[in-house]
C-alpha cells in the first residue's frame, strides 16, 4: 500500500507505514501524526479512571487537522512520538 496523500501531491510514491484511524488512508512516515489516546475504564461508583499508559492514535496529517479545528486544539502537530528526541 502506498501513502494517499503523496499519491495525490504526485510525489514519488512512498510506502504506508500505517493506517489513518479515522479515514483508512495509508501514510507514510512524513504525513503521519501519532497522538496520545488516554483510554479510561469504570471503577465502582461509576467513576472514570485514565489507564496508563496512555494508547497511541495514528492519523493521516487531513483528520489531524480536521480534529483540531472540531476541538480547538494548538495547532502543532506532534509527528511519531515513538522517535527519540
Amino acid at each position: 500500500m502506498n501513502c494517499l496523500d503523496c499519491n495525490r501531491d504526485r510525489q514519488l510514491l512512498a510506502p504506508a507505514v500505517a493506517v489513518c484511524a479515522d479515514c483508512g488512508a495509508g501514510v507514510c512516515e512524513d504525513h503521519l501524526v501519532v497522538r496520545a489516546h488516554h483510554l479510561t475504564r469504570t471503577e465502582p461508583l461509576v467513576r472514570q479512571v485514565h489507564v496508563d499508559p496512555p494508547a497511541r492514535r495514528v492519523r493521516c496529517v487531513t483528520c489531524d487537522t480536521a480534529w483540531q479545528a472540531a476541538t480547538g486544539t494548538a495547532s502543532s502537530r506532534r509527528r511519531n512520538e515513538r522517535r527519540p528526541a
